[in-house]
């Protein structure tokens, strides 16, 4: 029978290995990363103090007073770990991710191409090598003992084996900084162009812990059933079986009946026999989606038909990683080479028609003159799922079937036929009033003082664009803009009616700076015969209607 032989590569403290790329935590002081007030993950330092995964923050302060924290950032370790899994494939192929800093590959391909196994641990920590980052390896049969195989090698790098089960080591690689990040999609790790020639030729040996074929079962009788987790170690230690050589010894018959599949399944692993393959693939998202035409495509209809199948897959394959897409950019090429390229922002995340409409859109308002040969659309950055789940008393914002309303409203009016109203920031009233397409990012207002602005209660009718009117004297002579402006008498609504003028004030010098240009407005305030109240707007081209209160 052809014995399985699986390979488990780990970079220790993954988290704080992302935390410290992205200049989150600083070096020479214990660090450690938290999510929802419990440590992550934590460095040698912190350890040396106390801090332990799992830990309460405040525990870990309280015993360790110069701990740096920072906050767990899991897409950005999820992304970034995608150039480690992709150096490990350019040496192993049909490797897995397993997350937290760890993955998976068969060995028995690689021992035969590059061997044996520990010639095959050599070229992976080569191809590592220029990431600069420590790496700990465990090859045992199953995934079970070496991923404990792997946790040894870190454990104890410098003892010498006891027994062939107890496998084979070398010592420990130091860590390097020969590594950066970039953005914007999320915290990337990527080799240093100059990573120094030692690192690259993997000089560096990192911690191994090789399990002799057959050898998994002895490997494994010594270790306590700890590491098995869950309820079930606690009720294997009160019945007085404290290894998983202990567990490994009791009948089949006996384990299903008191502790059932759950029980049976760790039975299989502390005898050595866990039943779990390396599937191919990673946990890190998929890369940008693509799509060339030929011949070309013309118009948005055409181009949403090709997409959809293509996002709701894109878009699936993202959710089954519990990811979700809250920016994306999309990119357009023409046939003659024409080229529209623009960045998408939307409240919550982008399902896959919500991708499709914006590439639809994008096509219509970029003026491109000839046929469209691609289309590539990048998220530029992910979150979590849990970050956008309904809350405990319902959902956040507009709920689903008012939102697949408007969706459909827009799809019929086009981008900018739905819009939403939010308070902007500025001196004009058009400016104060932000009207934003529907499913677009709503801008922050500007934060002022913005002097020359009215003051509240300001017009409930807003001009876009402000209208002309007109104002006379009591000799029928237009009032200009000036400082000094002759008592208007006479006003000419937007609508053309002439009404007299009850009251006035003003006017106000308002000056608008756009680069180098100064433009000089005046600002007057008018109420009518009828009883309405104006705001106006005169510049050297006359009067304008900027609002009116209703």
């Amino acid at each position: 029978m052809t014995t399985r032989r699986i390979a488990v590569v780990r970079v220790p403290d993954w988290s704080v290995e992302v935390a410290r790329a992205a200049g989150e935590l600083p070096g020479g002081v214990p660090v450690a990363t938290a999510h929802l007030h419990r440590i992550v993950a934590c460095d040698d330092l912190a350890r040396a103090a106390g801090v332990r995964v799992g830990q309460r923050v405040r525990d870990a302060q309280a015993g360790a007073p110069s701990l740096v924290l920072s906050d767990a950032d899991a897409v950005g370790e999820v992304l970034a770990f995608a150039h480690v899994i992709r150096a490990v494939e350019s040496v192993v192929p049909g490797v897995q991710g397993l997350g937290d800093g760890a993955l998976a590959l068969p060995m028995r391909g690689a021992a035969r191409f590059y061997g044996g196994e520990r010639e095959a641990v050599a070229a992976i920590v080569a191809a590592l090598a220029p990431l600069g980052l420590r790496v700990r390896v465990g090859v045992a049969d199953d995934r079970f003992t070496a991923e404990l195989a792997e946790r040894v090698a870190v454990e104890e790098p410098h003892r010498a084996p006891a027994t062939a089960a107890a496998g084979h080591e070398v010592t420990r690689s130091e860590p390097s900084s020969a590594y950066r990040t970039r953005t914007p999609a999320q915290r990337h790790l990527v080799p240093e162009v100059g990573a120094s020639p030692a690192e690259a030729d993997g000089q560096h040996p990192a911690p191994i812990r090789i399990v002799d074929p057959g050898a998994s079962r002895a490997f494994l009788a010594p270790v306590p059933v700890t590491v098995l987790g869950g309820e079930l170690a606690g009720m294997l230690l009160r019945l007085g079986l404290r290894t998983l050589g202990d567990l490994a010894a009791l009948p089949d018959a006996s384990v299903r009946d008191r502790f059932g599949a759950e029980g049976l399944r760790d039975l299989q692993r502390a005898r050595g026999l866990d039943d779990r393959r390396v599937e191919p693939g990673s946990d890190h998202p998929p890369d940008a989606l693509a799509l060339e035409f030929e011949p070309g495509i013309e118009g948005g209809e055409e181009l949403g038909f090709a997409l959809q199948s293509r996002a709701d897959a894109y878009v699936a394959e993202l959710a089954a990683r519990r990811l979700v897409v809250a920016e994306v950019r999309i990119l357009l090429r023409a046939d003659l080479g024409g080229i529209s390229e623009r960045t998408w922002r939307k409240p919550g995340f982008f399902r896959a028609r919500d991708v499709v409409d914006r590439a639809r859109w994008q096509l219509a308002e970029s003026g491109l003159d000839s046929a469209l040969v691609e289309v590539r659309i990048t998220p530029e950055r992910l979150e979590r799922d849990t970050e956008h789940m309904p809350g405990l008393w319902g959902g956040r914002g507009v709920d689903e079937r008012t939102r697949g309303v408007i969706e459909r409203l827009q799809g019929v009016l086009g981008r900018e036929g739905v819009v939403v109203a939010s308070l902007g920031g500025g001196r004009l009233l058009a400016e104060r009033g932000v009207l934003t397409p529907w499913g677009d990012a709503v801008a922050e207002a500007r934060e002022g003082p913005w002097p020359g602005s009215l003051p509240e209660p300001r017009p409930a009718t807003v001009f876009r664009p402000p209208q002309p009117v007109v104002l006379l004297d009591a000799d029928g002579g237009e009032v200009g803009t000036g400082e000094r402006i002759r008592p208007p008498t006479w006003f000419r609504t937007p609508s053309g009616d002439r009404r007299r003028v009850a009251a006035w004030a003003g006017p106000w010098p308002l000056r608008m700076r756009a680069g180098a240009h100064v433009e000089a407005l005046a600002r007057i305030q008018v109420v009518d015969g009828a009883g309405d109240a104006w705001v106006l707007l005169g510049d050297a081209a006359g009067w304008r209607a900027e609002g009116r209160y209703d």
